[in-house]
């Protein structure tokens, strides 16, 4: 959700016709409206006296967020590098989503947000949002947006184009502290493939750099306001407060000039509604702001989607959607093909799916869930990314000699970069670790008694910042760190021979 440059003359000529928009109130559109379902239902080409939703647009979804929790059938939290479950709450009537720093670095991981995405997904229609931004929010995005992906993990791969709505971005243009703010709200629609490893690939983007602001030209921050987008196969039209402000040709039916032209699968392709705050640039961020702080809180009172006739029109490709894998088993029968194994690493197979083998004392031997993202991508390819956020890995260890240790590993980056439950016979204890950039750190330890050829039931579960260890069933460690929000699953053994079996992989959150 990156902003994009208008270049090419037809960008131009748009960005000068919102100039218009923003004058004039409306560009003309054509085509009445209808209250038939799946009917295009056009914006009037008279804007006077209107007000969203119009007559033929009838609620499908809708959430007020009454109560004390999200509603997990309609949502997922969104599950990313950055995110925190911890920031999202539902309390008094509102959807709250905290920004916050976490620690003193002053990377990407000393701050987390947090957002919600739906588990309906939708397509041309009017999506709606009333909200409360806050201020002075330099280096934070808060969205509402669209996308395909419903936020649940395992993602799956989709291998199929698709389009992206932003309803609206905060876009941090200058650091903490600028006078005047800086800091301003625009939308536009991103056009997407997810390939056949998993990856989005950008297609097209047109940001007209809309000017949410009221008519007196003054912000909307602090305030409550109803933002909507009403998505039709020809135009898109950005309405406020329930009227509509600025209406634009639909660049992913009628594409830029210079830029690819799209297959119609992405035309109304399958969207989840998604809201969420996730910091963008670090370096905006004041470095004497201290840990703990929280920079605002992005709050929903209501989100909305409409359609004619109050049904979804169908999609253009119409092929189901494959579903999350929150749970993942493996019992290594096929000699651990679906992993990336370190090379040097030597690794057999016990037989009648009895687990995977480090047979070796020597060396570092590591396994990672998934095989490198390549496209066109490399056999036995996992049917889903396999980064997880907040995720427990379980499985039986056997320690096959006298060794270093071995155990579980979760959100690691590469072979160099991970956390790392890890049973040390040597030290009759159970850790713990980090490992940043080769360097590894133990976070925590407590006794175990370890003996050659015993299995042990290991499980690691990291939530939001948290990590937990558990051994034969019982919690051992438990320890904050805020270095890695997300990555793969692995297990790992040094100078030790290994034999790990059963492994599941439960997605949490």
């Amino acid at each position: 959700m990156t902003a994009g440059q208008i270049t090419s003359p037809r960008r131009r000529s748009l960005a000068a016709s919102l100039c218009l928009v923003t004058a004039l109130g409306v560009l003309s559109v054509t085509g009445p409206a209808s209250a038939e379902a799946g009917a295009p239902c056009t914006a009037p080409t008279d804007p006077t006296g209107v007000s969203y939703p119009l007559p033929c647009l009838s609620e499908v979804f809708a959430d007020d967020f009454d109560g004390t929790a999200l509603d997990p059938e309609k949502w997922n939290v969104r599950q990313t590098s950055w995110s925190n479950d911890s920031n999202v709450s539902v309390s008094g009537g509102k959807l709250r989503i905290d920004m916050k720093r976490v620690s003193a670095s002053a990377a990407k991981d000393g701050f987390r947000g947090g957002g919600i995405s739906s588990r309906q997904r939708f397509g041309y229609g009017y999506y709606e949002i009333t909200a409360t931004l806050p201020s002075l929010t330099p280096g934070w995005h808060p969205a509402f947006w669209t996308q395909m992906w419903d936020g649940a993990e395992g993602r799956p791969v989709y291998d199929r184009p698709f389009s992206e709505l932003d309803v609206f971005e905060v876009q941090s243009v200058a650091p903490h502290g600028t006078v005047p703010a800086t800091t301003k709200l625009d939308g536009g629609v991103i056009t997407w493939n997810n390939n056949t490893s998993g990856n989005d690939i950008k297609n097209t983007e047109f940001k007209p750099r809309f000017p949410w602001k009221k008519a007196d030209g003054t912000p909307l921050w602090n305030e409550e306001h109803r933002f909507g987008l009403h998505y039709t196969p020809t135009t898109l039209t950005y309405v406020l407060d329930g009227k509509p402000v600025g209406t634009v040709p639909n660049p992913v039916r009628d594409p830029m000039p210079g830029t690819a032209s799209y297959p119609a699968a992405a035309y109304n392709s399958p969207m989840s509604i998604w809201i969420s705050a996730v910091l963008t640039t670090p370096a905006y961020i004041g470095a004497d702001v201290p840990v703990g702080t929280t920079f605002g809180t992005y709050q929903v009172n209501r989100v909305a989607y409409y359609a004619p006739g109050g049904q979804v029109p169908p999609v253009d490709d119409p092929t189901p959607l494959p579903p999350a894998f929150t749970t993942v088993g493996e019992d290594f029968a096929d000699g651990g093909a679906r992993w990336w194994k370190k090379p040097g690493s030597v690794w057999s197979t016990v037989p009648a799916g009895g687990g995977l083998r480090h047979p070796s004392a020597q060396g570092d031997a590591i396994a990672l869930l998934g095989q490198p993202v390549t496209d066109p991508p490399l056999p036995n390819t996992l049917p889903f990314a396999p980064d997880w956020t907040n995720v427990a890995v379980e499985a039986d260890v056997t320690l096959d000699g006298d060794g270093q240790g071995a155990g579980l590993m979760a959100r690691a980056k590469d072979d160099q970069n991970y956390y790392y439950l890890q049973l040390q016979p040597a030290k009759q204890q159970v850790a713990l670790v980090r490992k940043v950039a080769g360097v590894s750190t133990v976070l925590a330890t407590a006794p175990a008694v370890l003996t050659a050829g015993e299995v042990h039931r290991l499980r690691l579960t990291v939530v939001d910042n948290t990590l937990t260890g558990y051994v034969d069933g019982v919690q051992r460690l438990t320890e904050d760190d805020f270095v890695f929000g997300t990555g793969r699953i692995g297990v790992k053994g040094y100078q030790q021979p290994f034999t790990v079996s059963d492994l599941t992989v439960t997605a949490l959150g």
